[in-house]
């Protein structure tokens, strides 16, 4: 990972990002915060286009946001998992430039129902040389 950090310093970078409302759809609820990922609606759409534009997955983490007291709230910021996805490189083409996109989703958690809910999902690419 700290390689990665240092080539993008040489390389160039730009970022976009797809948001959607702050507040998470709770139409749909998931029972944990693996079918989150497996299962949202907006992470699916992010997902097939970077698929589709022949990006792939590299790994996820998940970092939970930790607070001094129970939030109050019904709807609480429960985690964020990070994706980082990369264009694979032919082995036979010498190249310096790889290309990277990270995927950044909210995942909210409702104490009355139980139920985990997708939030923001935020997209950034960088190109590395």
């Amino acid at each position: 990972m700290k390689k990665l950090l240092l080539t993008t310093i040489f390389g160039l970078i730009s970022s976009a990002s797809f948001s959607s409302v702050a507040t998470p759809d709770l139409a749909s609820g998931y029972y944990t915060t693996q079918e989150v990922l497996e299962f949202g609606r907006k992470y699916q759409v992010v997902k097939e286009q970077l698929n589709n534009s022949g990006y792939e997955l590299q790994g996820c983490e998940q970092q939970p946001v930790y607070y001094f007291a129970q939030p109050s709230e019904d709807v609480y910021l429960f985690s964020q998992a990070e994706c980082y996805y990369s264009i694979p490189k032919d082995p036979n083409v010498y190249s310096f430039r790889t290309d990277y996109a990270t995927v950044v989703v909210d995942i909210y958690y409702h104490q009355l129902n139980y139920l985990y809910h997708e939030g923001n999902v935020n997209v950034s690419y960088f190109t590395a040389y």
